[in-house]
């Protein structure tokens, strides 16, 4: 059978277990006492691969969704750029000349710092060192100034219809490939309950709502995973294995958090140890066998 599975990944759950124990009652009787216990039993997360017919409805979905943005108000992508580019451009005036001194500045700024490596006006290396800090920092500050103009524009573009269509349809993604299967849980079911987009949706924000830990971790790993497999940045295993890692080394979770935190204890303390040493204990002198000038030495040298 052809495997109708995109990916899977677990998510750690603290669950209720009983645990039962033999002891003996004052009477020296052996009895059994059951007690409910937590421990961690992970939950399998399953990425449905999608067919034909859910193509065709994400597809109508995402139609569907363009037209109310539209209908609302938003632009599309080409509406919005003809705007910008008859009114002269997404930059204004102020910016536009702004970015031009940026990029002069920024010019003028690098040329100086390689003829200071370069050394043409024969600097000391003292008065070297310190002009070079001071471009570094400045060139940094300008650059900073650079990105923001240019993030600032590429901005004006995410309230598209297009934008908007997109995100949601993510998220109808997210609603129909999800599926879980809990610990000892024979057959996956569907992670969000309800029958509809509406409903599943209202299970979703049930969940986020919610200070569930164990949710809360999986819906943002279930998003995750599903946005790279929609931009077509995770198709295969070994793409998915990598968006993992990636997952991990933005989002570390609370076991790893402690044990950096319990190395980095366990660091302090041995550099404690080393800068304040533990009081040796003075050697017990030999009786008769050593001279009044060696424990006189032995005095002096701090024994």
């Amino acid at each position: 059978m052809k495997n109708k599975w995109l990916h899977k990944f677990t998510v750690p759950r603290m669950v209720d277990k009983k645990v039962t124990e033999k002891k003996k009652d004052e009477n020296g009787e052996e009895i059994e006492v059951t007690k409910t216990v937590k421990e961690s039993a992970p939950a399998t997360f399953l990425l449905k691969k999608p067919n034909r017919k859910l193509y065709d409805k994400a597809e109508l979905f995402y139609g569907v969704r363009m037209s109310e943005g539209i209908k609302a108000g938003l632009l599309t992508r080409n509406l919005l750029s003809k705007r910008y580019e008859d009114d002269g451009g997404a930059f204004s005036e102020k910016e536009k000349s702004r970015y031009s001194e940026l990029y002069m500045q920024i010019y003028n700024k690098e040329n100086e710092y390689q003829r200071l490596q370069v050394n043409l006006d024969n600097k000391t290396q003292e008065l070297k060192d310190s002009i070079s800090r001071t471009l570094v920092e400045e060139l940094g500050e300008l650059r900073r100034e650079l990105v923001e103009i240019e993030n600032s524009q590429s901005n004006i573009f995410d309230q598209t219809a297009e934008n908007r269509a997109k995100n949601q349809t993510i998220m109808w993604w997210v609603l129909q490939l999800s599926n879980w299967q809990e610990h000892e849980a024979l057959d996956p079911k569907p992670f969000f309950k309800g029958k509809n987009y509406e409903e599943k949706l209202d299970s979703y924000d049930e969940y986020e709502d919610s200070d569930d830990g164990f949710l809360n971790e999986s819906i943002r790993k279930l998003a995750f995973f599903i946005s790279f497999w929609y931009m077509g940045r995770a198709t295969s295993e070994e793409e998915f294995k990598a968006v993992d890692e990636l997952y991990d080394t933005q989002n570390p979770s609370e076991e790893a958090d402690e044990e950096e935190a319990e190395e980095v204890s366990e660091l302090e303390a041995e550099e404690e140890a080393i800068e304040t040493p533990k009081e040796e204990k003075k050697p017990k002198a030999k009786k008769k066998t050593r001279s009044t000038r060696e424990k006189s030495n032995e005095e002096k040298e701090g024994y």
